[in-house]
């Protein structure tokens, strides 16, 4: 069972916060949005946290990313299942949180 927003996030029930307005629309644990919507809501998250941390870095070592991460995704698209790409996805997001 999927944990409340307010787990991860800052957002309490009432807050008036536009997570909060999120929650009430689709529920505490997003269940009114079926799997492509949270897929597109995650890819769009991804998109912009990548912005802000290439707006922080700059573009070069953003380039140098991609020629290490290339081979990687490439190998991910041809060895490893969708259940366990699903499982990458929530450790790195993990991962992530902790970073400095």
């Amino acid at each position: 069972m999927s944990k409340p927003l307010g787990y991860f996030t800052s957002t309490m029930p009432g807050d008036g916060s536009y997570l909060d307005e999120l929650q009430q629309q689709y529920g505490s644990t997003f269940e009114h949005l079926n799997k492509v919507e949270k897929f597109l809501l995650l890819q769009s998250i991804a998109q912009t946290l990548l912005g802000a941390e290439i707006n922080v870095i700059g573009s070069t070592p953003s380039a140098e990313a991609v020629s290490t991460i290339s081979p990687i995704i490439q190998g991910l698209y041809k060895r490893v299942t969708l259940a366990d790409l699903l499982g990458l996805a929530e450790a790195l997001v993990n991962q992530l949180k902790y970073q400095h």
